[in-house]
């Protein structure tokens, strides 16, 4: 993916467009995933019982409620995850002249590693945020927030500016390899395709090719890392001055004891996966595709 002819303009406009179609498309899922998470592992709320009462309740479009708060994150957070991307794979391309697929492949991971934990940490507080409002939507937040910025304000004021950073610490531990898996896994799947499909470049897949690649990536990375999302939600809509745990270690610990590894540390796994497939396959192909456009030509 990285392009050495590319401008940081370019990289910025491409992925931030991409993620907020993408954010869009999967916010309804999204907004059950993150009440199905926060939820304590013993209750028998099903995601089917859980969309059916959101929509009975309060009607299909309340399944984007939340959306423009979300957005309003992701578009830096998918923006700077890819031009830190594109900096970082050609600050260790490989001086061979032609580099093997597992060369590129480890390439992308530490690339996509550096550039998720960047992007993670330049925009963290306004996932906290999210986090909160996401329940405030749904009646369960002490606080009322009448937007992003008041919610940060208000957040930084009650409860000190350090808590708009609650819960960094499992993200970036999840972070890290998710996008260096999902960078990695998605080139040597385009790499692949193109091999597959006897195509000489990666500009000539069509568009379902990436897609797919998109997907399989974004499904594999998600496997791995899931439980770290997990803690963080639980760390970020925790109430009150305190930590929901001591340490990331003891919150790890006490899911597993006091709710299990399916019913915990995996809780709502599976409506991950109905988000994180879409969503991936959107953003990052999409991002590929307005990248190459002729009109970003003139941002270069």
């Amino acid at each position: 993916m990285a392009n050495k002819k590319g401008h940081w303009t370019e990289y910025l406009l491409a992925g931030g467009t991409a993620g907020m179609v993408a954010r869009t498309c999967i916010a309804p899922v999204e907004r059950m995933k993150i009440l199905f998470q926060v939820q304590k592992g013993t209750t028998n709320t099903n995601m089917r019982h859980l969309l059916s009462s959101l929509i009975n309740n309060e009607g299909p479009l309340s399944m984007w409620k939340g959306n423009s708060a979300a957005v309003i994150r992701v578009i830096p957070y998918t923006a700077l995850q890819f031009t830190a991307f594109e900096h970082f794979s050609v600050m260790l391309a490989s001086q061979q002249q032609s580099p093997s697929d597992i060369d590129k492949t480890l390439r992308a991971i530490g690339a996509g590693s550096m550039a998720g934990c960047v992007a993670c940490a330049l925009t963290y507080p306004l996932d906290m945020v999210r986090a909160r409002m996401a329940l405030q939507n749904e009646g369960l937040a002490a606080t009322r927030y009448t937007g992003v910025f008041n919610a940060v304000t208000s957040i930084a004021r009650s409860e000190g500016p350090r808590a708009l950073y609650r819960g960094i610490s499992p993200t970036l531990g999840g972070v890290a390899p998710y996008t260096g898996l999902k960078f990695g896994c998605y080139g040597f799947l385009k790499s692949f395709a193109c091999t597959l499909m006897g195509v000489e470049s990666e500009k000539e897949l069509p568009a379902w090719a990436r897609a797919a690649a998109g997907a399989t990536a974004g499904s594999v990375a998600l496997t791995f890392v899931y439980p770290f999302d997990v803690v963080r939600r639980r760390f970020q809509t925790h109430p009150g001055p305190e930590p929901y745990a001591e340490s990331v270690v003891a919150a790890f610990r006490n899911i597993w004891r006091q709710e299990g590894v399916a019913r915990g540390l995996y809780r709502g796994l599976s409506l991950n996966y109905l988000k994180t497939i879409p969503n991936v396959a959107i953003y990052m192909s999409l991002y590929d595709v307005i990248k190459n456009l002729d009109v970003m030509k003139s941002l270069r």
